[in-house]
């Protein structure tokens, strides 16, 4: 099967693979989506991310398929089921070399039944589960593949106490900080402003819910937001994670403003600024659980709220991946997703 790997980190390369091998608690899936998230796959396959197995490995983690096969001791899936999170090569795997940094981006991967598997009393090198709970058979593969990302920030927001006088403050344009914006005004955030890049204003507005919007670049920016918002935030959330990003968000926060930050961006550098803004200000629970998430997903897709521009930027086949990490990379697209 054809997959794309990172032979050195920097370079992305389509090529030929063994197909995988499913062990009698899993899934042979063909997958036929994977989206790209442009600051965790970036980062991955520049090897700035902070938990990295050594090249060569297969990259991806946002990808859909149908399960095509079963083992023999599966128990929780059947055939045709679409699913999320299918590795060509499974994490903490490796395959004649070939390690696995999620591993989605390849024609045919492996779903684990890990229910099954601990019942059994089955031991593997590696167990993942993380959201790899079908999906009604109706959902469509590209939206299947956006729910990965769309459900991680859902169900960061959903936790929180959110109303009319709730005034949040979204620092970050990129996929995650727009999805924020969308998820707060979702569950009822009362006043979203969103700071970023000027190109991407409009998007934000139109199609992700923000009503106020700055320049991150402008020497007045944390003034603009103030303004905007009418007070102190109550809420923000850095979706970008740099020294820059959270200097702003100091700026930005009253003692009283709950902080959340979700950005790894410069993993690096920012463990100090970090832990003094968490120290000094309530703290949001950032910790992502997509799969709890799920039925609310489904209902919101059901109902249309990702029937918006910028929700996707295009398809690309897999063989154009490298077009595709360059135009996210130029901020020509915002999402992309590839085709098996």
């Amino acid at each position: 099967m054809k997959a794309v790997l990172v032979p050195e980190h920097g370079r992305l390369e389509v090529v030929a693979i063994r197909d995988p091998a499913p062990g009698p608690h899993d899934c042979l899936v063909r997958i036929d989506a994977c989206a790209i998230c442009t600051g965790t796959d970036q980062n991955i396959m520049t090897g700035r991310f902070p938990w990295l197995t050594g090249t060569p490995f297969v990259i991806g983690h946002e990808s859909t398929g149908v399960i095509v096969a079963a083992g023999p001791r599966v128990r929780n899936f059947r055939l045709g089921q679409r699913v999320t999170r299918p590795a060509g090569i499974l994490p903490n795997d490796r395959v004649d070399g070939i390690g696995s940094n999620w591993g989605g981006c390849a024609e045919l991967g492996l779903v684990r039944d890990v229910e099954a598997a601990r019942a059994d009393g089955a031991e593997y090198a590696s167990m993942p589960a993380g959201s790899r709970v079908p999906l009604p058979d109706d959902t469509d593969a590209v939206s299947a593949a956006l729910s990965i990302n769309q459900r991680e920030i859902m169900s960061v927001v959903a936790r929180m106490s959110l109303g009319a006088l709730t005034r949040v403050v979204v620092i970050g344009t990129g996929y995650n900080g727009l999805l924020f914006s969308l998820f707060f005004r979702h569950f009822g955030a009362g006043r979203v402003v969103v700071v970023g890049s000027a190109g991407r204003e409009l998007l934000a507005r139109r199609s992700f819910g923000a009503e106020g919007f700055a320049d991150y670049t402008r020497r007045d920016a944390a003034a603009a937001v103030r303004d905007q918002l009418g007070g102190a935030p109550t809420h923000l959330v850095d979706a970008v994670g740099t020294v820059a990003s959270l200097t702003l968000a100091r700026d930005l926060l009253d003692p009283a403003t709950a902080f959340g930050r979700y950005g790894l961006h410069e993993f690096d550098r920012i463990g100090p600024l970090t832990e003094e803004l968490q120290k000094s200000h309530p703290a949001l629970a950032m910790g992502a659980d997509e799969v709890a998430a799920t039925d609310a997903w489904l209902r919101a897709w059901r109902e249309g709220l990702f029937d918006r521009d910028g929700i996707c930027d295009g398809l690309m086949p897999m063989d154009d991946v490298m077009k595709a990490f360059d135009q996210l990379a130029r901020r020509q697209a915002v999402k992309l997703v590839l085709t098996m």
